[in-house]
């Protein structure tokens, strides 16, 4: 409510298009490679799926001083830890600070560590519920973008010259990013064919390459390593991800997996092993509502060509309502189409 408070007190005069671009800001993002020197047991920490936070996603509910946002993820295999990275984007640099004085008057006094970007706030958390209540969170603004590093533990928290290290390194390379030393990298050449056809259900708000570790934590899949292998043994070591928000329902996220096996009947034994004795398969689809993530499911394909679509709510915790039904089966039909050529 305090940030609610603050935004309202701001007002839209504020408003500029000045700032970061959304392609720097990916750039300078985070990567598994600053996240594993930190962690224990670095060799089972994966890269999750990310979020590209722009419009239309929850424009019914977005702020207007607020110009974009991007999400990266990490989580580790084997326990509930995970690493969250947002960065927020804010329409001036007055309106980043004002979201920085909130956090200190809602968690109190930082604790003492190390300066990160323009300013940097240490808290130490615990929730007192879940599989992994102990948080590191950490705050950092960078000119007018607010970096905000929620770090998940089963046992304890991290020490904050440890979530330091990580403050530091966001901040160093989204300046680096801002200021032209770190170009965003072209997305590989992929076949077109492995993101979905564009059409009026849903509009895209990024896309990029993931390794193949990200599609079992899409489908919170509850035994990812053998997934991951199943993939590999494929030839599929990365795949094409996208980013949707649902047009009916600006509140809902459909992430989408297009992938390709070395085998040209691969997408075929991928069906047959993960949902060919499900009820849930009809002409070689599964779409369903799982009830245990939360979240509809469709997987379908052809020839050596795999897509998985994935739609959710964008808060999370929340189910994902109905309004994902429709643009699910308009668009598994449509590109269904497409695939089978």
């Amino acid at each position: 409510m305090a940030l609610a408070l603050v935004m309202l007190g701001c007002g839209r005069n504020n408003s500029s298009n000045s700032g970061p671009s959304m392609g720097a800001v990916y750039a300078g993002r985070v990567v598994l490679n600053d996240v594993a020197p930190i962690v224990r047991d670095s060799s089972s920490w994966w890269e999750g799926p990310p979020t590209f936070n722009v419009r239309p996603l929850n424009s019914s509910t977005r702020l207007d001083e607020d110009r974009f946002g991007v999400t990266v993820r990490f989580s580790h295999v084997g326990s509930r830890e995970s690493l969250e990275v947002e960065y927020e984007v804010w329409v001036s640099t007055s309106i980043a600070t004002s979201f920085m004085s909130a956090y200190q008057n809602s968690l109190g006094s930082s604790l003492t560590g190390p300066k990160a970007g323009d300013q940097s706030l240490y808290y130490n958390r615990n929730i007192g519920a879940g599989a992994a209540p102990y948080l590191n969170a950490s705050y950092v603004r960078v000119g007018q973008t607010v970096i905000s590093i929620i770090w998940s533990h089963v046992d304890a928290v991290a020490s904050t010259s440890t979530v330091g290290k990580l403050a530091v390194k966001a901040a160093s390379r989204l300046k680096d990013a801002v200021n032209g030393k770190v170009h965003p990298s072209p997305i590989p050449t992929q076949d077109p064919l492995l993101l979905p056809p564009e059409g009026p259900d849903l509009t895209l708000l990024g896309k990029t390459v993931l390794p193949i570790e990200v599609v079992p934590q899409l489908l919170v899949y509850p035994a990812p390593e053998e997934m991951v292998t199943f993939f590999k043994q494929g030839g599929v070591n990365d795949f094409v991800f996208g980013d949707y928000a649902v047009d009916v329902d600006t509140h809902m996220e459909i992430n989408t997996a297009g992938f390709k096996f070395s085998s040209p009947n691969g997408a075929k034994d991928w069906i047959d092993a993960v949902y060919g004795s499900s009820s849930n398969l009809l002409s070689g689809v599964y779409l369903n509502y799982e009830q245990d993530t939360g979240q509809y499911v469709a997987a379908f394909g052809s020839g050596n060509k795999g897509v998985l679509m994935v739609c959710k709510s964008s808060a999370l915790g929340e189910q994902a309502s109905r309004s994902c039904e429709g643009p699910l089966l308009r668009m598994v039909k449509a590109w269904g189409q497409v695939l089978g050529g």
